[in-house]
């Protein structure tokens, strides 16, 4: 199944735009289109070596908002950890539930806005491309903060407002890349079905996560490769080979002057520890 692309935004008030529904669409090749060599592969790879760096201790509660099919929680799982995933769209949750994760798991049928995560219950709070779908993302990065403990991380990735607008330049899209830079939203089509996203750059990132009361801010750019050199071309990268391709991405993801030029940009950031 083809995953959705970049086009023209809809009307705020669209029916249509719906990620719930978009994300249904789409559950039946979801994981398969990480498993092919391509940018999605790359970013999903190093955003999980950098999630995964992230000391936490024995037993720790880690919160997944829109876990999708659990992907990655089964991950967290393997490694001792209990995990919360909050997840909305019907096709997705279907198969999550294919996957029996067994009692270390509890799933939030909901969107991560209603979620009722008790506030400083979590080591590790995630939110793998899924925060900027929210009608306030900034708001949602605060609410992320309360979940996480004193001394606790959130990781979330987005979408890079700089890495879209130079596709579309590439691809001659020139007003709409004007258009996507004034009003700083992209949207995702799958057929009929859309949904709209907040676009970021590493500063409105930063600051929203300091705005939380997150310390520590650190910003990583994934899959910078693609946007330099197109995605057909990065997947041919992966195609020939992989590692090597990796190897690279992950030297321009570790200097955060990089952060704008991924496909997404990761940041993570700690709670502050209460005062004695």
């Amino acid at each position: 199944m083809m995953l959705p692309v970049p086009a023209s935004a809809p009307p705020p008030d669209d029916p249509a735009a719906d990620p719930s529904a978009l994300y249904s669409a789409v559950a039946g090749g979801y994981d398969d289109s990480y498993a092919r060599p391509s940018h999605r592969r790359i970013y999903d790879r190093l955003a999980w070596e950098h999630a995964s760096a992230i000391t936490l201790r024995a037993g720790a509660h880690v919160v997944d908002a829109g876990c999708g099919t659990g992907r990655w929680v089964s991950r967290w799982l393997d490694r001792g950890c209990r995990v919360t995933g909050i997840e909305q769209a019907p096709g997705m949750i279907e198969r999550l539930d294919a996957r029996r994760l067994g009692p270390g798991f509890t799933l939030l049928e909901c969107a991560m806005e209603d979620a009722p995560v008790v506030a400083g219950s979590a080591d590790l709070v995630l939110a793998m491309g899924s925060v900027q779908y929210c009608a306030d993302p900034a708001a949602m990065i605060r609410r992320f903060a309360s979940w996480a403990r004193p001394g606790g991380t959130v990781c979330v990735y987005v979408d890079s407002l700089l890495s879209l607008v130079l596709e579309l330049i590439r691809a001659g899209r020139d007003e709409e890349a004007q258009e996507r830079l004034h009003t700083r939203r992209g949207v995702f089509r799958q057929g009929d079905l859309s949904a709209s996203l907040a676009l970021y750059d590493r500063r409105t990132l930063e600051a929203q996560f300091l705005e939380a009361g997150l310390l520590d801010v650190r910003c990583h750019g994934l899959a910078v490769g693609a946007s330099a050199i197109g995605r057909a071309a990065c997947t041919r990268a992966m195609e020939a080979d992989e590692a090597a391709t990796m190897a690279t991405e992950r030297r321009w993801s570790a200097d955060p002057a990089m952060a704008d030029a991924g496909t997404h940009i990761l940041a993570m950031g700690t709670r502050r520890m209460r005062q004695p």
